[in-house]
């Protein structure tokens, strides 16, 4: 999944190494046109540009993934117990525990967003130079699939126990709706809601994912009359 790609021929490109890598889908998140310069580069991958498929906004081509991957070479700044952390793509295979993701690839400017990395279940990272973090996009794209097939990540079959997405999204609505009704501070409802998604879609919790759970949970009272 590529979000407002810029250039064309990048798009070609990703196409080419998807193609490579035996992939079947390409989502597209605005951006650029598909032009003669993208089909040139594609070579194997042009198929999989006839049929790419537009989407309006990345939280609408999140709605139906298992579980959604983010890419970044630059962690912006800001709240760093809200903004994960991300995980070397070497981890990728075992964090996915045999579900097919859909990896979403940022812009060639900036990438994704903080907004939009919280939209992501799990983001990633690729060890490069501090002092030039950022790859071309086609190269990130192929390094993330060399991880994911050098480590059978998609020969993997579902786990039996592991939930669709929608029901993931239901149980974290029906917490959030109880959470909104209490004293849980609104300003932090954001963050608690993808704290909380994230907790399920990993199953793990860690530290700063248990306090802000514990204070969600000890305000699941009904308010006070009159305060």
């Amino acid at each position: 999944m590529l979000v407002e790609p810029q250039h064309p021929g990048n798009v070609g490109a990703v196409a080419r190494v998807m193609a490579n890598f035996g992939c079947d889908e390409l989502l597209l998140v605005g951006g650029c046109e598909i032009d003669d310069d993208a089909m040139a580069r594609a070579k194997a991958g042009q198929p999989l540009l006839e049929s790419a498929r537009r989407i309006a906004s990345l939280k609408e081509a999140l709605v139906e993934t298992p579980v959604s991957v983010a890419t970044s070479g630059i962690v912006p700044k800001g709240d760093s117990r809200w903004q994960r952390a991300p995980h070397p793509v070497q981890e990728l295979a075992d964090l996915l525990k045999g579900r097919e993701p859909a990896l979403v690839f940022g812009r060639e400017n900036h990438g994704l967003d903080r907004g939009e990395l919280a939209l992501c279940d799990l983001t990633i990272q690729v060890p490069t130079s501090p002092e030039h973090p950022v790859l071309n996009l086609s190269h990130a794209v192929g390094i993330v699939l060399y991880e994911l097939f050098r480590n059978d990540a998609f020969q993997r079959p579902y786990r039996p126990d592991v939930v669709e997405r929608q029901e993931i999204d239901l149980l974290v609505e029906r917490i959030m709706e109880a959470v909104r009704m209490s004293r849980f501070a609104k300003r932090r409802l954001p963050r608690a809601e993808t704290t909380l998604r994230r907790v399920l879609v990993r199953g793990e919790i860690d530290e700063w994912d248990y306090e802000t759970l514990m204070g969600m949970f000890k305000e699941l009272r009904p308010p006070v009359a009159g305060k």
